[in-house]
């Protein structure tokens, strides 16, 4: 909702945690498809900004000092192999 886009399409792809056996959070991966401008209002306190990148440049978004949060960089190795084998 955040990003000003919805999806007509919602596939789980999987799910990570950080650490079984200390924390119970789990990180649901999912791909959204299909995608259209859509504006809602979020609960973010700030304005996310929406920085498009394709996933056949990911070796080179890991070179930016901003990517550095695990789950997510999981998740985009993960969407682009999954994308790979359709």
């Amino acid at each position: 909702e955040e990003v000003g886009y919805g999806a007509r399409k919602l596939q789980h792809l999987t799910s990570l945690t950080i650490a079984p056996g200390y924390q119970s959070h789990c990180t649901h991966i999912v791909l959204a498809q299909d995608l259209y401008e859509q504006r809602c209002e979020g609960d973010e306190p700030e304005e996310i900004e929406v920085v498009p990148w394709s996933l056949n440049r990911l070796n080179e978004l890991l070179t930016q000092e901003e990517c550095t949060e695990a789950r997510s960089i999981a998740a985009l190795f993960m969407v682009r192999e999954h994308l790979a084998r359709q």
